[in-house]
């Protein structure tokens, strides 16, 4: 909770370290100004092929709640925390659960297609999940928008439990760089002294 951590983060300052050190990364960092842990996760979530379309609706439905507007009042609890967008391998879950009235097996299996981007697995769900949101009263091409974005999501995203890992080290590293800016990169440096 450093305020001048989130500062320096939300310049986009972000040389050293961990995560975000990329042109993109730290465009993205002045896009969404983090100013809490969580924005650090999603963000590590957010900047992979997947879900990186996502980065700019993400900003500025953090700026501005007002712009976010859910398909279907079951999804407010599950996309409220990252700002009205599905980010995470587990809100996918639980859309398939809450929506489309998938067992947690089942979710389970659409987390394994996700994630290990299991084409035929992903495949012989779709029918499953358009029919059972379809039969949970959503409209038919708000299933449609909802698996072509299970789809989007197995190009490549995260579990929460992986982007929090990675956030960690991030935070930790970003406050040791705002907070003690000569001896972190000195050791930063010194690091990889033998690298090119």
């Amino acid at each position: 909770d450093d305020r001048k951590t989130y500062e320096m983060m939300a310049r986009g300052d972000s040389t050293g370290v961990f995560q975000f050190e990329s042109t993109g990364m730290r465009d993205a960092l002045r896009q969404v100004k983090p100013t809490e842990f969580e924005d650090i996760v999603a963000l590590v979530a957010l900047y992979r092929p997947g879900p990186m379309q996502f980065i700019p609706d993400y900003a500025k439905n953090k700026a501005n709640p007002s712009r976010i507007a859910f398909e279907d009042p079951r999804l407010a609890p599950i996309l409220e925390p990252t700002h009205g967008i599905c980010i995470y391998q587990e809100q996918y879950m639980e859309i398939a659960k809450s929506l489309a009235g998938f067992s947690p097996a089942e979710a389970d299996d659409l987390r394994k297609a996700i994630g290990k981007k299991i084409a035929t697995l992903m495949a012989s769900l779709k029918d499953k999940f358009t029919a059972g949101c379809v039969a949970s009263g959503v409209a038919e091409a708000t299933a449609a928008a909802l698996w072509a974005k299970v789809e989007l999501a197995a190009d490549y995203s995260f579990n929460k439990a992986h982007a929090a890992c990675y956030g960690l080290t991030a935070y930790r590293t970003a406050y040791l760089r705002a907070n003690h800016p000569a001896e972190y990169m000195a050791a930063l440096i010194s690091s990889v002294m033998s690298t090119k």
